[in-house]
């Protein structure tokens, strides 16, 4: 358009007068000599300090104006076109541009995020499976969700599932049958053993021998005792009873008075009146024995018992340069009898709670019988 306008005051060979203007419509024409500064003082100072060109942007008061300067030979002319309402039309366009793909972009982003939750949904959901689960929980994974891939990894956990079922049951009953098969040579030894005892003609020797082997005996028939009862919690139900557990510490400690005295150990006792446990009581009679029999063998000093309000605490200090009754790992074993580690899964399967610490040579062992309400399996 500019163009044109030049190129028609060219035609007419330049007729407008010096420093003419004219208006046409949307465009504004100049002309003048360009060594007639009086022409030029006539003219805006925006459109009279322009050179030969294409300018875009010139500002001429509150208007916005692009203008075409051509020379035709000392004549210059000028034609501005009026761009105001275009580049506020443009701006407006711009930001509405922006929100549009802003707005696009965003529902977009929501687009993919649902569409990623979805396709996570089916994992997410197994995730939580998973982690809910506690380690006697061995029923089957289901998933609402049909798709080909879902299903294959739900029928792969419920393979995994029912092999490991498979080899818990055949692990129990190894150990069941190994228990069963264990009682019965044991039996037979700890009669024998009891008919030698009866025997006045042992020599010394022999009659500590033959003690030794007794108390090995009967540490192998509770052992034996406590792997059957652990091994079949799965396979059959067990009733618990009630455990008098007052008169179950006496008879430990009557027991093992011998001991006590020839290891020169004193022992503080302060237990209340009554305290009974539920649970099954020749368990709880193995139970205080290997704790009563440990500090007989590791203890030096005085041995400190509690039996309060359903909770038994041990303390005891450890012989220097002792290390069986060691807390940390692997867990404090012992020389003799069935160890912390089995003492504390029965108490995980009665319900009850075990705890051990230990602080320079004092080792103390407590344990909790107040969860009685906890079923069983």
């Amino acid at each position: 358009m500019l163009g044109a306008e030049l190129a028609e005051l060219a035609e007419l060979n330049v007729t407008h007068s010096m420093g003419d203007h004219k208006h046409h419509g949307f465009l504004d024409s100049y002309v003048w000599e360009m060594s007639d500064s009086l022409a030029r003082s006539s003219l805006p100072p925006a459109i009279a300090a322009l050179q030969p060109g294409l300018h875009d942007g010139v500002e001429l008061g509150d208007r916005e104006l692009v203008v075409l300067v051509r020379d035709y030979g000392t004549t210059r002319a000028a034609a501005s076109l009026d761009i105001t309402e275009l580049e506020s039309e443009e701006e407006a366009l711009s930001t509405w541009a922006v929100v549009i793909a802003l707005t696009s972009l965003g529902l977009m982003l929501g687009m993919l995020h649902w569409l990623a939750s979805r396709a996570v949904e089916p994992v997410t959901l197994l995730s939580a499976q998973l982690q809910a689960r506690t380690p006697k929980a061995m029923d089957p994974f289901v998933t609402p969700f049909k798709e080909r891939e879902i299903t294959a990894v739900v029928d792969a956990l419920n393979g995994f599932v029912e092999r490991m079922q498979e080899h818990a049951r055949s692990e129990r009953k190894f150990v069941e049958t190994m228990s069963h098969e264990l009682r019965t040579p044991l039996a037979v030894i700890l009669g024998a053993a009891e008919v030698l005892d009866l025997s006045a003609a042992l020599e010394p020797k022999a009659a500590a021998a033959l003690k030794r082997i007794q108390q090995t005996t009967w540490d192998l028939s509770s052992l034996a005792q406590v792997l059957l009862f652990l091994s079949g919690r799965k396979d059959r139900s067990m009733e618990l009873e009630t455990v008098d557990l007052r008169a179950l510490l006496s008879r430990s400690l009557k027991l093992f008075k011998p001991e006590f005295a020839a290891k020169g150990l004193t022992v503080s006792l302060a237990a209340d009146d009554e305290v009974n446990a539920q649970g099954v009581r020749p368990l709880c009679e193995i139970l205080v024995n290997n704790l009563i029999r440990n500090c007989c063998d590791h203890g030096i000093g005085i041995v400190e018992i509690w039996l309060k309000s359903a909770r038994l605490t041990i303390t005891n200090r450890i012989v220097d340069g002792d290390g069986a009754q060691d807390s940390t790992a692997p867990r404090w074993r012992g020389n003799a009898g069935i160890g912390l580690d089995l003492i504390d899964r029965v108490c995980m399967q009665l319900g009850w709670s075990m705890k051990t610490s230990s602080e320079g040579d004092v080792f103390q062992v407590e344990i909790r019988f107040d969860r009685p309400d906890l079923s069983l399996p």
